[in-house]
């Protein structure tokens, strides 16, 4: 079992520096954003601008090894941005840095405006490479066929949301429109009586339903909105929002003249990965008084929808109903005709804001590709490793045991949670398996995917998905306590180069993989406590 006895002798000689946390031998994982927009859209501190979102969310990443690299594009020619005139096939981008390509960047985000016609031939298929070489997507527009050009027939996003205005072609669905009771309007009323237009603008949002899944004994949103402690429920409201959906026809090829599937099958086989709302908001709001518009039909309609295409080995995409969630005239309130000023309440942030700014950041941490899930998670595990109490309470230990595997995993969840939600944890338990561990276990990835598709039922009731993700945290803490140094200015000697992830990723795999052994050792223990039990009841 774990020796939790402080070693008294070793504080002496060997003070760590909790001010610092640890000692970091490595470069922080870089995600590397390019975010593009068209009309009336930009990247200024004006209404339509998303300044707030870049220099507020996308400047920081809040986690102390992931940093977001961010470069701005506008296909016209734009304000304030790294790249005007830009095209997806780098037929006029100039400046070699956003030569648009998986070497370059790991997700693109679009704030389409433009309403007519759909990009080029050449443009959809360098997007479609860059998504199936595991390159991440996030889309929006508005009501109607606001965002129509430049995003509704991309592959995936042009079925996880509605493009279309006023009659949509076969197989495409008609978006709802912008000024009858039948438009998605989720105003609500904040501190001035009425429905107006500009409470778009105020300190009070819209309450979403976040889709809830079932993890081991814990109901989890998606990990787009979650949060440590929590559950995201806001975002930003609006006068006549867009519309996600949940894709009817998976067998699409990715564009005409290619065999590529638009969904693929899960990799180890199975079904295709299907989409899934993630977050449903509510179209209630009554007849706005500034604006001309009626009181609406009263329904609800899809927020969020998301695809992990890493389960089928292409890229993530996410879509949301309205960049109106992004801009600044919603959160900072620049352009309402009141003064408003948005979730700054005296010039302070309120409580919903952060909560927007942590969906922000969830969608760049969830669409980036596979090899930096896999930087994320290494680095989590060795930053909880040399975190308090974790670095006095895990010692070496010759012989691993699932009861030692088990102790130790839960400890670390203890620690995880303090700074990340349970989705995150979960995710993280799945990654490794993974990546880790290899291609042999991904049945047992797939099993645990309980928030992309239905369970294989493999799990024994005494062994649910709770007590895998506990053997897997716990044999991969132990794996770096038996194998690095137990203070954290020797371990970062230990990572000469201080870019070395293969070391950890060694390290991790064999703990792992006795992990794996662990789950097997408690399968043989129920079995023989089973015959056991049989035994005393004379079966």
């Amino acid at each position: 079992m774990i020796n939790l006895r402080l070693k008294q002798e070793r504080i002496a000689v060997a003070p760590v520096d909790f001010s610092k946390r640890l000692i970091w031998p490595w470069r922080r994982c870089k995600v590397r954003i390019l975010v593009v927009a068209d009309g009336g859209i930009d990247f200024s501190t004006n209404d339509f601008g998303l300044s707030e979102l870049i220099t507020k969310a996308l400047n920081s990443s809040g986690r102390p090894y992931v940093d977001f690299v961010v470069k701005t594009a506008h296909r016209n020619n734009g304000v304030t941005c790294d790249s005007p005139g830009f095209r997806f096939d780098n037929s006029q981008n100039p400046p070699a840095a956003l030569k648009f390509n998986n070497a370059n960047f790991d997700q693109v985000w679009l704030f389409g405006v433009e309403r007519n016609g759909n990009l080029p031939a050449l443009e959809l298929k360098a997007l479609t490479d860059f998504m199936n070489a595991g390159g991440g997507v996030f889309a929006t527009g508005d009501h109607e066929n606001l965002g129509q050009f430049m995003c509704s027939e991309i592959p995936r996003v042009r079925s996880m949301r509605k493009w279309y205005w006023p009659v949509a072609p076969a197989g495409r669905l008609v978006a709802p429109d912008g000024g009858s009771a039948n438009r998605l309007d989720t105003t609500v009323v904040g501190d001035t009586a009425n429905y107006q237009f500009d409470d778009q603008s105020d300190e009070t949002p819209q309450n979403i339903i976040p889709r809830m899944f079932t993890v081991g004994a814990s109901s989890v949103a998606h990990p787009l909105l979650s949060k440590s402690g929590g559950i995201i429920r806001v975002l930003p409201d609006h006068a006549h929002e867009g519309e996600c959906v949940v894709p009817t026809n998976l067998t699409e090829k990715v564009i005409p003249g290619d065999a590529r599937d638009e969904y693929p099958v899960a990799l180890g086989g199975g079904a295709r990965v299907q989409p899934q709302i993630v977050a449903i908001s509510y179209s209630g709001a009554g007849q706005l008084t500034d604006a001309g518009k009626p009181a609406v039909n009263p329904r609800c309609f899809g927020a969020i929808c998301a695809y992990d295409g890493h389960l089928a080995g292409v890229g993530r995409v996410s879509v949301d109903a309205t960049w109106h969630h992004f801009l600044n005239i919603n959160l900072n309130g620049t352009g309402s005709s009141r003064g408003d000023t948005g979730y700054y309440v005296g010039g302070v942030p309120n409580a919903a804001y952060y909560d927007i700014i942590r969906y922000f950041r969830n969608i760049t941490i969830w669409l980036s590709p596979k090899s930096l899930q896999f930087c994320f998670r290494f680095r989590w595990i060795y930053y909880i490793r040399y975190s308090f109490p974790l670095i006095w309470e895990l010692h070496k230990f010759e012989y691993w045991d699932w009861k030692s595997l088990l102790e130790a995993g839960s400890r670390v969840r203890v620690m995880l949670e303090e700074t990340f939600s349970h989705a995150e944890i979960y995710e993280t338990a799945k990654v490794l398996l993974a990546g880790a561990a290899g291609e042999k276990n991904q049945t047992l990835v797939n099993a645990l995917a309980g928030l992309n598709s239905e369970k294989e039922n493999i799990f024994p009731p005494l062994l649910k998905e709770d007590t895998v993700i506990n053997l897997v945290l716990g044999a991969t803490i132990q794996s770096i306590v038996n194998q690095l140094p137990e203070f954290p200015n020797e371990a970062a000697e230990y990572f000469s180069d201080k870019s070395d992830d293969k070391k950890l990723e060694a390290i991790i795999s064999e703990g792992l993989d006795q992990g794996l052994n662990a789950v097997a050792a408690l399968l043989k223990d129920q079995e023989a406590f089973a015959k056991r039990f049989n035994k005393l009841l004379g079966k």
